[in-house]
């Protein structure tokens, strides 16, 4: 071990103490995969005789989605991989391409298998391929990340294009080159299709998209209400040292105050290892946990604090159809589904946080009317309904832009 790693193994070592990490700075810099999407020239001219082929031989409406690549665990590709789910139950046919693209490429069969490992969703009848150099025609053409957004640009093989959104991706970036980049694409003039009300709201309104956002809902087979079967105060928190919008250092700190106060505390961390931070309460590292095994953990906690900075997660409607109490930052990014009636909002400080979870766990009958009507809530809305409206959205801008072709 060199001198320099040292150096940095024991900086780190101080700074987790309260779970901050060292990243490392992005650099945009020719060879690298954005920098060669962003670069790219190649235009993909609209295909008249594949539109009239499609047209005339009675083809169901057919969208192609430009993705990132798949990894274990990615929420995003969760959302994505349901969503084409419920629009093939609904009739539209959809063919899947990689955003990157490399020498060691993926058959689609291996394609299709790492979804179902990964994600648990069986692609039937929908296609997905490596390069996204090889679409061809569709109805619509989805991106679904800023950098997929740019491929898009430069794809006019389609009717329409849309703009699949889970969250306010210039977030993800200090104001510099990639902000200016990543906020760019919202003024390319596709729809958006949003994962909530709030970034529907937001996209409408400061950048003049057309949007149809879906509230979130959860999976009826995955989760289910449960008892908490002692009487140890516990806590889970959603933790992810490494994206930043999940507040990872504030949600220890608060944790931290909460064990000073009530040091029998456990505390019950998922989303991703963090066997190397050490923490001034008890932890259990469950890391990164198959879906199927969140609801029992969840059930097992009197609160869960699911913090963000951005848009909302998908884990606090999941929480509440779990049998917990949801703790979350206030604001309006949160707040569009979050209340004072299905959850505890606090202020984005580890104080005001802190405060309130002790404040419950020494009062826990007043989580009892917070977990009922976040289980009501939770089974009022289901991802059937959501996605239908979504399918509808999809149609009437098709049929829009068909009409005006005049053809």
């Amino acid at each position: 071990m060199n001198i320099k790693t040292k150096i940095r193994m024991s900086v780190e070592n101080l700074l987790n103490r309260y779970g901050y990490a060292l990243e490392k700075k992005y650099k945009l810099k020719r060879g690298t995969v954005e920098y060669d999407i962003l670069m790219e020239e190649q235009e993909y001219p609209f295909d008249e005789a594949a539109y009239r082929a499609h047209k005339e031989g009675g083809e169901p409406i057919t969208l192609n989605w430009v993705i990132p690549l798949m990894g274990p665990g990615s929420g995003g590709h969760t959302t994505i991989f349901r969503t084409i789910s419920y629009l093939s139950e609904l009739g539209i046919k959809n063919k899947i391409y990689m955003c990157w693209y490399a020498g060691n490429a993926a058959t689609s069969e291996e394609l299709r298998a790492q979804v179902k490992q990964y994600y648990g969703y069986d692609l039937g009848d929908n296609e997905i391929y490596w390069d996204y150099r090889t679409m061809g025609y569709a109805d619509g053409c989805v991106c679904t990340s800023w950098q997929s957004a740019y491929v898009l640009r430069r794809f006019h093989n389609c009717l329409s294009k849309f703009y699949f959104v889970q969250d306010f991706e210039p977030w993800f970036y200090p104001m510099g080159s990639m902000y200016h980049l990543s906020e760019k694409t919202y003024h390319f003039g596709f729809r958006g299709v949003t994962a909530g009300l709030w970034l529907a709201s937001k996209l409408q309104s400061e950048y003049g998209m057309k949007t149809a956002g879906f509230r979130f809902s959860y999976e009826r087979n995955r989760y289910h209400f449960g008892e908490k079967k002692d009487q140890t105060p516990r806590v889970f928190f959603y933790a992810r040292p490494y994206t930043a919008r999940r507040e990872f250092e504030i949600g220890t700190m608060a944790l931290d105050m909460v064990a000073k106060q009530i040091p029998e505390l456990e505390v019950v961390m998922a989303g991703q290892s963090i066997s190397d931070y050490p923490f001034g309460f008890k932890c259990i590292d469950k890391g990164i946990m198959p879906p199927d095994q969140m609801s029992d953990v969840y059930s097992q906690c009197d609160m869960c604090l699911v913090l963000s900075a951005t848009n909302m997660s998908l884990l606090p409607i999941e929480v509440m159809a779990s049998g917990s109490v949801v703790v979350s930052d206030g604001g309006d990014n949160n707040t569009w589904e979050l209340n004072e009636q299905n959850a505890i909002l606090t202020e984005d400080d580890p104080w005001d946080i802190a405060d309130k979870i002790v404040y419950y766990l020494n009062h826990k009958e007043e989580l009892a009317p917070l977990r009922t009507y976040g289980k009501e809530y939770a089974d009022s809305i289901t991802w059937k309904s959501e996605m239908e409206k979504i399918a509808g959205f999809i149609r009437t801008s098709i049929e829009e832009d068909r009409t005006k072709r005049g053809k």
